[in-house]
Formats: structure tokens, sequence, C-alpha cells
């Protein structure tokens, strides 16, 4: 019996180790102009912080099923929990919504949108907002790009911050900043626990049989 949970496990982490080695970039952008388009808010109470974006326009430099074009980036986020310091920095979860689309006031073409949980970090004039699925949250849509899976994440580079990433009572203080986008997603689906686990028994299942036919 160790033997085979042994090797189950080691069958589900191959068959996760393939589906995350096969994300790829789906889009990327770049802000049109030098504006600040990022706004983060902290509350007079400084214990939150919320993080907006509003018809910024942007340069698509790469898109799946698509070529480089021009659209709007739209974003809305509030933090979830007290900021803390991390490597010289200051890093706070935010839970919102994002959308890319070929018009202003989200609408147009859907080039991609979709809501995420995951961390916001930095210091000083630069700054990150980095999301992973698992172990948070990011779903995406599109009418454009079809490879939506997960494991799939999101990078936006804040740049030029003011006036400055920094931790304000117990959060992000209020910055403006520029923004760069990267968004990637699978390509293939991400097996779900019950299917690793049946695969598993399903290939001990197929060793226990080519064993008994060499025993014979």
């Amino acid at each position: 019996m160790r033997k085979y949970a042994l090797a189950l496990t080691a069958t589900s982490a191959l068959l996760a180790s393939t589906s995350l080695a096969n994300a790829v970039v789906i889009l990327t952008f770049g802000q049109s102009a030098s504006n600040q388009a990022i706004v983060a808010t902290e509350n007079g109470a400084q214990t939150a912080t919320t993080l907006s974006a509003v018809d910024v326009p942007i340069g698509i430099t790469q898109i799946e099923n698509g070529v480089p074009t021009s659209a709007f980036f739209d974003m809305s986020a509030s933090s979830v929990g007290a900021a803390t310091p991390i490597l010289g920095g200051t890093a706070q979860k935010f839970s919102g919504s994002f959308s890319i689309n070929s018009l202003a006031n989200n609408t147009g073409t859907n080039y991609l949108s979709g809501t995420f949980t995951d961390v916001t970090f930095g210091t000083g004039p630069g700054g990150a907002l980095s999301v992973g699925a698992p172990p948070d949250s990011l779903a995406y849509t599109s009418s454009v790009i079809t490879t939506l899976n997960l494991p799939a994440g999101i990078g936006l580079g804040f740049a030029n911050v003011l006036p400055g990433f920094t931790q304000v009572g117990n959060s992000i203080g209020s910055f403006t900043s520029s923004v760069s986008g990267t968004f990637s997603a699978n390509v293939v689906e991400a097996y779900e626990p019950g299917s690793l686990a049946l695969m598993g028994v399903g290939l001990l299942g197929l060793t226990f049989i080519a064993r008994r036919r060499v025993n014979r």
C-alpha cells in the first residue's frame, strides 16, 4: 500500500508540473501616454486602500489570436487585510477586477477581462500587482483569446510611483503611477484533484496488472 501511495503522489506531481509548464503569455500592454493612470487611495483611518484605473489608453503589444492594437484599460480593487513589510518593501493583498476593451466605458471588443485576488508589493518609485492561481483566485473572459485555462497569472508593473510606494499605518499609502501588464494562461485545462486521483488509480491498476503478468 505504501508503494501505491508513493506512486499516486508522484503521478499527481508529474501531471501538475506538466500543466504549469504549459503556461503561455496571452496579452501584454503598455500605456500610450506617460500619465499617472493608477490611483491608489488610502482611507482616513489608514486601514484600507483602493486601486483604480479608468479608461486608460494603452497599446496592446502582444495578443493571442489577434494583432497589436490600441485599447482601454480599467481596474478596480480593494485591499484585503493589513499591509506587511516584506523584503525591504511592503505587501498587501487586493481583490478586484480589470478589463481591456477596444472602446472606452467598457464597451467594444472584450480583449481580456477578469477578476483576481492576490498581492500588491513594492518599495519607493516602483511596485507590482502579482496574481497567480492557485493559490489565490484569477478568472478570465475574452472575445478574442481562447487560451484562458488555469494555472494562470497577471503581472502589473507600477512605474513612476508618486509620492512613493510605502506602508502608512496598516495599509499601503496613497499614490499615483503609470502601468504596464503581462497576462498568461495555460494551454491545457488544469486537472481537478479528483481527476488526478482517478488517473493515479488507473496507472496503479495498469502497473498491478503488468506485475501479475510478469509473475505468472
